[in-house]
């Protein structure tokens, strides 16, 4: 179970470290009746800091012998329930893009990463960045700024930007909706940094 709350930990300590089961508790206590029955059940708990990290700006080896995915490259915050979903994303694109290498030569194993890189990038990019808005709006102190996202929140038709982001009429089907295959397509016989257009196996 992840409970989510404000960080007190030190600055220089690591990022995980073991917690108070009564402090948590007490964080809660006002809550539905049900959580504090609920984490009465916890005889442990750890504290973990949530970190935002900046993005690499080269995610794979120069000469093609490596890449990264997923975390590695993109960590994002929990706020938007979507870090894993990126991952495998990485995962469908990188196993296409290798797919369709015409062999297993430095040029075309370079140039299946720049694709991949291609497609992924702005993508996680715009997933982190929107995680980290939505850290910012569940996180509302009680005032005018909550009472305004609350209010929005009540509006139908929904508007660009809404709080839940699964009900956003732009993020939504940008975030639901990706076509990996598609993103390859589109992608692949765009010229490299050298001008060169690499001829794939399809």
């Amino acid at each position: 179970m992840v409970l989510l709350v404000p960080d007190d930990m030190p600055a220089d300590c690591a990022s995980t470290l073991e917690g108070n089961v009564e402090e948590m508790r007490s964080l809660y206590k006002d809550w539905d009746s049900r959580i504090p029955k609920l984490l009465a059940l916890c005889e442990s708990v750890y504290k973990w800091r949530l970190c935002i990290r900046r993005g690499m700006d080269h995610w794979s080896h120069p000469l093609g012998s490596f890449t990264l995915l997923g975390d590695a490259v993109h960590a994002t915050l929990p706020y938007l329930a979507s870090g894993a979903g990126m991952s495998l994303e990485d995962g469908a694109v990188l196993g296409e893009c290798l797919s369709r290498m015409a062999s297993k030569s430095p040029m075309h194993k370079r140039h299946a990463l720049k694709v991949y890189e291609r497609c992924r990038k702005e993508r996680t990019e715009m997933v982190v960045e929107r995680g980290n808005l939505q850290q910012y709006l569940y996180h509302l102190h009680d005032g005018p700024e909550q009472e305004e996202r609350d209010r929005r929140m009540r509006e139908v038709p929904t508007r660009r930007g809404e709080a839940l982001a699964w009900r956003d009429p732009e993020l939504a089907p940008k975030l639901l909706g990706y076509d990996h295959l598609k993103d390859v397509d589109e992608n692949w016989n765009l010229e490299d940094a050298q001008g060169a257009v690499v001829e794939s196996r399809l």
